[in-house]
């Protein structure tokens, strides 16, 4: 909760034990902010759905300070700016122009699947789309090497270990399928399958994990499972 949220919860625990479930409670977290997304779709559904999208979309903002927002501009600020100045123009705390453009899209993007979705969403979808981020960067930290130059990959993987990570999927992976049943089989292959390209890429471009490219691949993620599970809602 404290690596994920702005929400005080007191200082870490450094007790080796306590900190090898830390990647466990990570859907957990998402489940939170999936708990705001549903507040906006049902409480505020006299609104139009960009409106309610919008506010879903600041709400985990404030929630998460915008870290994960903010990985998905430095990735691509780094990936606009050239093989050999990638990590300093991703490190920059100034937000360049392919980031903004990346920023804009992105927020587009998720309202957009708010939108086309309005008659086939329903509300697990929507409540699974942040669990299923954090989920998957769970997994993603748990397994690929972190970047030599990033201090809060190198930290997370070591304060964790793989059951954590085990747990997590777990949870994933069994909220779904309670919620939506076989087709999470599907939803879940699929997202992950995404999920694992998109990791994958940003990891060869940056030379191993960083914070950053988890940030993005939260957003990534949310964005993957609104649009495949909205697909997937007109199998019925």
């Amino acid at each position: 909760m404290s690596l994920l949220t702005r929400i005080p919860m007191g200082p870490f625990s450094e007790h080796g034990a306590k900190r090898s479930w830390a990647l466990a409670w990570f859907p957990v977290v998402g489940a939170g902010v999936g708990v705001l997304w549903l507040a906006w779709w049902k409480l505020f559904s006299g609104m139009p759905v960009p409106l309610r999208a919008t506010g879903a979309i600041v709400s985990e903002i404030l929630l998460t300070g915008g870290m994960h927002w903010d990985g998905w501009a430095d990735v691509f600020d780094g990936w606009g700016a050239g093989p050999g100045r990638r990590e300093q123009a991703r490190k920059d705390s100034r937000i360049g122009a392919i980031g903004v453009l990346w920023l804009v899209a992105g927020f587009v993007a998720m309202v957009q699947l708010w939108r086309l979705g309005a008659d086939t969403l329903r509300w697990p979808l929507l409540f699974l789309s942040p669990v299923f981020a954090r989920g998957v960067i769970s997994v993603a930290t748990a397994l690929p090497k972190a970047s030599a130059q990033s201090q809060l990959a190198q930290w997370v993987q070591q304060m964790t270990d793989p059951r954590g990570s085990i747990i997590s999927s777990l949870l994933t992976v069994g909220l779904s399928y309670w919620l939506i049943g076989p087709r999470a089989l599907v939803l879940d292959a699929v997202v992950v399958l995404l999920a694992a390209m998109f990791v994958s890429y940003w990891q060869r471009i940056f030379s191993g994990l960083n914070g950053d490219i988890l940030g993005a691949t939260v957003i990534f993620t949310e964005l993957a499972v609104l649009a495949v599970g909205s697909w997937s809602w007109i199998w019925r």
